[in-house]
């Protein structure tokens, strides 16, 4: 084995257990962040999986088992990781963790591909370990939680190399793997993934080859479609617009000097430049940013620019304009984003979009210096940045079966979990009447004025009751998705109570079934991607379509 690769497998071992101290898939604690829904919503999704349920839109034992639309509006990317990891045997808990530090190690190896396109070994392997170590890795996975968000951090240089190499020399296989992964990210999280695809076509613009790229944007867009056409076309019958506008983007911008030095805590954002939390990019992470940004300067300058001059320079400035966008002073050109504003709620985001600039630009300055040891020096430089960095990629934990009791128990996931994501309530029910919890035994499917009925099916997906004439209160939360049919005829309900279940009255002796079944809009959904499917495996194994797309 080459010395290299040696060097390379040192550098994941040291970086996978400098940052992975708090998520050992083996350890017998869980530490616990903002989001405390993650484990309970892979817990949901897992459950649709199982139940063949593909793909999964439905949280059935959310909000007092009355259904929870949330996975047809919240990315499912990364539950599909980590519900992956859960059915290959480990328990919820540690596939969470395992899900966690998997992104992590794999922005490592992600970002390096990306920068050796451009620079040599041990540049490229240190601009990788300053990505993966960037602080704001730490503040979304030990702070926030956010396992969307992190995935996206982790799929963004990758999509972005495979993107180059097919500017480069296209072929069937890098197209294949654009396609796949571009369809990933556009589905890793709600708002960077609509951010993204500005992005990723300004990048395809710059490289070589545009029209093989470009088609590799559409059909990952289309391949997407089974989550970005319901979500779309369906989240106006959810409170998510209403709950979106609650929060003022004006309360959430930094100052400058927190994005090299702020408090390290774990609460959330507020006005003012004291947040509870902490946005530092790292001091070793800015100072090689700043003085590779001044080496590509001063060589900019020079009559014979670099081959992948085009490259630096649009990272370099997505990286300062997307920090300008999260300072107070760049209030003046939010007014050109609404009403997108109130969507991004959170101006500190576009933080994601500058992390791959500050490791590529410190790699650049190694690319550049010649000097007695350079090799050696970056090495140094490597191992520093990791070591200096790990103590913010660790959270105090609790044992792992006091943190399953309280964010994995059935009182959590039934009673619990979905207040902590409101804004996916079906707008059939009303917001405040929800909140106050519920008065009837919803462990059954029904609320009757007879006593005198018989249970057939109680299922999360399918119940189904023999029941004597009276008024009948189906206990969901009604959205198109549930199929309602009485005595074998579909039913479609115009009365709901304040909780948004539907009310029925039946007159004579009748079996009610409630059943989970896609909308006319999520079938076209998944349609659209089975299309983009097909389309990619044409395009790839008929030789003069593949000659039509790269010509």
């Amino acid at each position: 084995m080459k010395i290299k690769t040696w060097v390379f497998i040192i550098c994941l071992i040291l970086l996978t257990f400098s940052f992975g101290k708090s998520l050992n898939p083996f350890s017998k604690s869980m530490l616990e962040f903002h989001d405390e829904t993650q484990v309970a919503r892979v817990q949901q999704f897992t459950l649709n999986l199982v139940n063949l349920k593909i793909p999964p839109r439905l949280a059935p034992d959310f909000s007092y088992k009355m259904g929870y639309p949330v996975f047809n509006f919240y990315a499912p990317f990364s539950y599909w990781i980590t519900s992956g990891i859960n059915l290959l045997g480990f328990d919820i808990v540690n596939s969470l963790k395992l899900s966690f530090l998997l992104s992590i190690v794999l922005a490592f190896v992600f970002s390096y591909l990306f920068l050796r396109c451009f620079f040599d070994y041990f540049s490229s392997l240190f601009g990788a370990a300053s990505y993966a170590s960037c602080l704001y890795f730490a503040i979304e996975v030990f702070v926030r939680g956010n396992l969307g968000e992190t995935w996206f951090l982790t799929l963004f240089p990758l999509t972005l190399y495979l993107l180059y190499k097919n500017s480069i020399k296209p072929n069937p296989k890098a197209f294949f793997f654009s396609v796949i992964t571009l369809s990933a990210i556009y589905t890793t999280h709600n708002l960077l993934s609509i951010l993204f695809l500005p992005v990723s076509i300004l990048f395809v613009l710059i490289l070589k080859n545009k029209k093989v790229n470009l088609i590799s944007i559409m059909i990952g867009l289309l391949l997407s479609s089974y989550f970005l056409v319901p979500m779309i076309i369906e989240s106006p019958l959810t409170y998510a617009k209403q709950f979106a506008t609650l929060t003022n983007f004006k309360d959430h911008f930094l100052c400058p000097s927190q994005l090299w030095q702020s408090l390290w805590g774990f609460g959330g954002s507020i006005p003012g430049c004291n947040d509870g939390m902490s946005f530092m990019l790292g001091k070793l992470q800015i100072i090689f940013f700043l003085i590779g940004l001044s080496f590509f300067v001063f060589n900019s300058t020079k009559k014979h620019k670099e081959k992948y001059f085009p490259i630096l320079l649009f990272l370099a400035i997505l990286t300062i304009f997307s920090l300008f966008l999260t300072v107070y002073q760049s209030r003046f050109l939010w007014d050109f984003f609404a009403p997108l504003d109130s969507i991004i709620q959170f101006p500190w985001r576009f933080i994601s979009f500058s992390l791959l600039g500050l490791a590529c630009f410190g790699a650049y300055f190694f690319n550049k210096i010649h000097i007695p040891g350079k090799n050696t020096i970056a090495l140094i430089c490597l191992i520093t940045i990791i070591l200096f960095n790990s103590k913010y990629f660790y959270r105090n934990s609790m044992a792992k079966n006091d943190y399953k009791y309280k964010y994995l128990s059935q009182e959590y996931i039934e009673k619990q979990a979905a207040y902590k994501i409101a804004e996916y309530l079906p707008k059939t029910a009303n917001f405040l009447a929800w909140k106050n919890g519920v008065d009837f035994n919803y462990l059954l499917p029904i609320q009757t004025s007879e006593l005198d009925y018989q249970l057939i099916k109680n299922n999360p997906f399918e119940k189904e009751i023999n029941v004597r004439p009276g008024v009948v209160k189906i206990n969901i939360h009604y959205f198109p998705f549930w199929n309602i049919s009485i005595n074998g005829k579909t039913y479609q309900p115009n009365k709901f109570d304040l909780l948004g279940r539907p009310i029925i009255n039946i007159n004579q002796p009748s079996i009610i079934n409630i059943s989970y079944r896609q909308t006319l809009v999520e079938m076209i959904g998944d349609l659209i991607s089975l299309f983009a499917i097909v389309l990619t495996i044409v395009i790839i194994n008929n030789k003069s379509t593949w000659k039509k797309i790269v010509s």
